[in-house]
This record gives structure tokens, C-alpha cells and sequence, in this order.
């Protein structure tokens, strides 16, 4: 029976591998599992607060923050071999793995090992416990046992470590017994002026292709290569050396980094693993058994050939995961315009389709299916799939059409916002000052704001004066060139009723695009007020703000100027209605 050693080794990636999993206790990363490790941000902190904690005189408890297979669980691990003497000289407890007694709750196991950092223990407790903990097992603990643990229920509140809107401080401090480094701050990817890059998802990658002693998935590589060298090629072949491209392994990185900030996707260490795994092995391969395998490959049609490779197979299966699904909706194949679709209908209508292909996409993504397409038995849709896609990867960088420039303004905005550049501040609040007052139709004049008035009007528009206060607070402008810690959404605040309450909204990349399109005339439907109700809300406030003074103007939309008549209240609580 022939063996595919290939596809052995990347089955270490899956998510049911039993190397995917870390316990966080103890060390117990393999060869291959530190192989594949890369260092992050969040580690470096962590690393730093063990070292001083570790050296403490009185009690220490590092609360190690964050969300379901964020990496806390791996990190602790590797812990264990890079610290084993400072991390010895704690307990770890990983709330998210860790046995409980079948008989009583997670908050009771919690109570009792958090027994000698209650307020009356505390000053005498000599303990050091590193507690990896999910925020909201958290916030349930403090919930119930708060009262006994009110120093620590304080110092949890100070520093707003159950608030995802903020970047929390997490600088080591000698005279406190509590420290935290939470994940929900640091990301898979970071922002710099240019937009975002991954070092980890592009690492990873670069790792699982590498020509390296120690990467057991390259040697198995070079010995398929070998059994494969007389028989039909594989798809497995094709896309593992497809990501032998840096531009290929970039671009990759760079949808999966939209995924995450389009769609609020979360995205583990655990899940990438697996997603590169998908990508490399089609579900179809990944089923067959052994002693047929590569019978299976070599009966292939073209078509089911050309919809394993990569560029095609990342963009057809949402159901394989959540990331795979986001990716679909960014699949390039509906990036069109005018030029792209007069390529298209050649395409279609070529004697010689490689041709075409030749003419516009690199040929080191033909090399290997030219004769694939030179067969002719690919449908016309398919065949324009195909070529969109290729054209994607081998164009990315050169063609801006093939980006999305109001996704690229967005993480370059969002960078100058954490490093409080009041430029780039004024910008965004300027955007949705613009937007709220253009959200129910373009009043045509600059002060004021249309106002729904209960059943549609065709007939005429009522408006009111429209003035909006952003609260800005004073911070320094920093000079950080790559941002490790941020929130993947801006928070604008504004005053409201002279200035007496506050207003909050948050605009993440879906509400920002919609933002744009206003600036550029769109007008809301149905379906945005009801996508976007927070915003839609936060507008109402601003809106209503001082409803009982405000006088109101009404349009007659069939003369068009921009105010008829004026209706107001007097100093004598009387009313007049004019001709303006």
C-alpha cells in the first residue's frame, strides 16, 4: 500500500490533531509544536511580568485575560521551557481546561484556590497562582463572590479589564498583588501607517513551507515529490509549493486579516492552523483511502482539478469553517470594471484561453495547469472564475482596483487614531458628523438636519438646526510606528443637551464603508437602518437633543428651495409659523 507522507505530516494541523491542543500547566510542546511557535506580543508582556512577579516577597496573581482558543493555553506551555525556574514558583490554574470536581461549580473550584487572595487573607497569603481565565468566567466570579474579594474585585475595575472597548495598561507594578495581561487587547495582526500586517499568520506560514531541519512537513514534502514524480500531479503538490510564494502566503494573510476586521471574525492560533490545513488538503483528498488515493487523482477531470487548487478551493468552501465562509464574500472573481470585463468576453470567446491567461497573469501560476487549460473542457463560468482569481494573486500589488481602498484608508485612520493624531481624529469625526446629518436625506443646507415625522412625505420636509459637540479628550500624539494593542473600531464621543450628557458611537469597518458612501451622496434603505440600529439610535439622540426650543423649517419639495416656512416657539411659550 502506498503511503501519501505528505499528507500524514500536515494532518498535524488539524484542530483534532493531538498536536494542536496545549494544556497551559505544564510544559508539553513537542518538536514540532516549538518548531512551529512564534513569538508575540502578548508573550513578551507575559514573559515580563512572570520575571518580576516571580521575585515578589508578598502574594501574586496574574490573570491571564481573554477569549475561547486566543493562545493562552500555548503560551503558558512554551512558558514552562523559556521561564522554568521563574514559572515554577507559581500555581497555574487554566480555568478552561482544568478538571473540576463534578460536584461543585467552576466559581466554587475558583473560590477555593483563590482562598488566600480574599481581603481578609490577602495581607498574610504568601501565594503565586497564574490564573488563564475567559472574561466572562470572570465576570461571573466576581459577580458571586465579589463582597469577599473586594480588592480584587477593585483592582479589576480600575483598570476596566471586563471593558473590550479599551486598551488596557498592563505594566508590571511592585507594590500590587494583582496583574493582568489580557489577550482581547493584542491581535493576530498589527497596524502601522501603511495599513496591516501579520508577522504571525505570515511567519506561520513561511514555517510550514521552510526548507528546515526541523520541519518534518518539508521533508515529507520532498519525498512525495519523488513518489509523485511519474504520475498525474497532485493537488496537494500544487498548493503546498503555492505557498512557496511570499506574494502568495502575503496576500493570503491579507484576507484573512479582512476577515477579522470585516467581519469580526475571531481567528486562534488553533483555527489558523487548521484553515492552512484546509487550504493545502481539499476535503474530498483528505477522505479517500490511502490504497486508492492516487487512483482517485489520476481520474480526476479537469474541472474537479482545477476547483482543488488553491485560488479557486479558498473561495468555494464556506462550509469547512467560519473564516472560510468570510472569505467567500471576498472572493476577487466579483471585483469587476469596465476593462476587467472586456478581458472577460475575449476570454470566453478565445480559441486559446492560455493565451489570455498568459497575457495577463504571471506564468508561475500557469506552469503547472497550462496543459489543464489548453484541453478546453472548462466551462465558461469557470474558466472566468479561475482567471479573476489568478489575476488577483499575480496583480494584488500592482492594481489598486484589486484592493479595496476605503478598507485601506480605514486601518491607516485607525492607526493615527491610537496614536492620537489629532488630524486623522478630526477626520473621523467629521465622517460621521456628515453622515448623521445626511442620514435621513441631504437637507441642502450646511446647519441643518431632516427629521422623520412619522408617515413618509412626499410633499414636503421638515428640518431643524443641527449641531453636533465631539468630546475630545487631551493625549499626547504618539510616534509608535507598529501598533501591537488597539481596538479594531473607533469610539466617538459626543456632548449633547448643552453639553450636560454624553453620546457614545462606535464604528467599526462595516458602518465605516456605509459612512463613505454617504459622504458620496448614497441615501440609507431599509436594510442599512436595519443593520446598522446603534448608529441609526445614536443619530435619533443627536437629532432630538433640545426638541422642546428648536424651531422647525419645512421644504416644499416640489418648489425646491432649501427652507419655506419656519415654525417656532417664543420667549412667552406662544408659537409662530412664517414664510421664510
Amino acid at each position: 500500500m502506498t503511503k501519501n507522507p505528505l499528507l500524514e505530516e500536515l494532518r498535524k494541523l488539524r484542530e483534532s490533531s493531538k498536536y494542536a491542543i496545549a494544556q497551559g500547566t505544564y510544559s508539553k510542546l513537542n518538536g514540532f509544536k516549538k518548531y512551529l511557535h512564534i513569538e508575540r506580543a502578548v508573550e513578551k508582556k507575559l514573559k515580563s511580568i512572570i520575571t518580576k512577579a516571580s521575585q515578589a516577597d508578598h502574594a501574586q496573581l496574574l490573570l491571564v485575560c481573554g477569549n475561547v482558543g486566543d493562545g493562552k493555553s500555548h503560551i503558558l506551555s512554551y512558558l514552562h521551557d523559556e521561564l522554568s525556574d521563574d514559572i515554577s514558583r507559581f500555581a497555574i490554574h487554566n480555568d478552561a481546561t482544568e478538571s473540576h470536581n463534578p460536584h461543585e461549580s467552576s466559581n466554587e473550584t475558583l473560590y477555593k484556590l483563590l482562598g488566600g487572595f480574599k481581603d481578609d487573607q490577602l495581607k498574610d497569603s504568601k501565594d503565586r497562582i497564574i490564573l488563564a481565565i475567559n472574561l466572562g468566567t470572570l465576570s461571573k466570579f466576581i459577580e458571586e463572590f465579589g463582597e469577599e474579594f473586594k480588592i480584587l474585585r477593585d483592582y479589576i475595575s480600575s483598570h476596566k479589564i471586563l471593558d473590550v472597548d479599551l486598551i488596557h495598561e498592563d505594566e508590571y507594578d511592585s507594590e500590587s498583588h494583582f496583574h493582568h495581561v489580557n489577550f482581547t487587547d493584542y491581535h493576530l495582526y498589527s497596524l502601522t501607517e501603511n495599513g496591516a500586517i501579520s508577522p504571525v499568520i505570515s511567519t506561520l506560514l513561511q514555517k510550514i513551507v521552510a526548507n528546515d531541519e526541523e520541519n518534518s512537513i518539508y521533508k515529507a514534502y520532498l519525498d512525495y515529490k519523488l513518489l509523485n514524480s511519474e504520475r498525474s500531479f497532485c493537488p496537494i503538490l500544487y498548493n503546498y509549493e503555492f505557498l512557496f510564494s511570499e506574494n502568495n502566503r502575503n496576500i493570503i494573510s491579507q484576507l484573512i486579516i479582512k476577515a477579522i476586521i470585516q467581519s469580526k471574525e475571531i481567528v486562534s492560533l488553533r483555527t489558523l492552523l487548521n484553515f492552512v490545513y484546509d487550504i493545502i488538503v481539499p476535503v474530498d483528498l483528505s477522505a479517500v483511502n490511502e490504497t486508492d488515493y492516487f487512483k482517485t487523482v489520476e481520474k480526476m477531470n479537469v474541472a474537479d482539478y482545477l476547483a482543488n487548487l488553491i485560488p479557486n478551493y479558498l473561495f468555494e468552501h464556506p462550509e469547512l469553517s467560519s473564516l472560510f465562509e468570510k472569505i467567500e464574500n471576498l472572493d476577487p472573481k466579483n471585483l469587476r470594471d469596465a476593462s476587467t470585463d472586456d478581458v472577460l468576453l475575449t476570454l470566453i470567446n478565445a480559441e486559446r484561453p492560455l493565451e489570455i491567461f498568459s497575457k495577463y497573469v504571471d506564468q508561475n501560476y500557469l506552469s503547472e495547469i497550462e496543459k489543464k487549460l489548453a484541453q478546453k473542457k472548462v466551462g465558461s463560468a469557470d474558466l472566468s472564475g479561475l482567471f479573476m482569481r489568478l489575476n488577483y494573486f499575480s496583480n494584488y500589488y500592482k492594481n489598486e482596483y484589486l484592493r479595496d481602498p476605503d478598507f485601506e484608508q480605514y486601518l491607516i485612520w485607525l492607526f493615527y487614531y491610537h496614536n492620537h493624531h489629532p488630524k486623522y481624529i478630526k477626520e473621523i469625526y467629521h465622517l460621521v458628523e456628515h453622515a448623521a446629518r445626511n442620514w435621513n436625506g441631504d437637507p441642502k443646507a450646511g446647519d441643518k438636519v431632516i427629521i422623520n415625522v412619522g408617515k413618509k412625505q412626499t410633499q414636503y420636509r421638515v428640518f431643524k438646526d443641527f449641531e453636533v459637540l465631539p468630546e475630545l479628550s487631551k493625549k499626547d500624539v504618539k510616534q509608535d510606528n507598529v501598533l501591537h494593542k488597539f481596538t479594531q473600531e473607533f469610539t466617538l464621543t459626543f456632548r449633547i443637551n448643552n453639553g450636560t450628557e454624553l453620546v457614545k458611537i462606535h464604528v467599526d469597518f462595516s458602518l465605516f464603508k456605509i459612512l463613505k458612501m454617504i459622504l458620496k451622496g448614497y441615501r440609507p434603505n431599509k436594510r442599512d437602518h436595519n443593520n446598522f440600529v446603534y448608529f441609526v439610535d445614536a443619530v435619533n439622540i443627536l437629532i432630538k437633543q433640545n426638541n422642546s426650543k428648536a424651531a422647525l423649517y419645512i421644504d416644499e419639495v416640489n418648489i425646491g428651495k432649501p427652507v419655506d416656512y419656519k415654525f417656532s416657539r417664543d420667549a412667552f411659550s406662544g408659537y409662530k409659523f412664517q414664510v421664510v
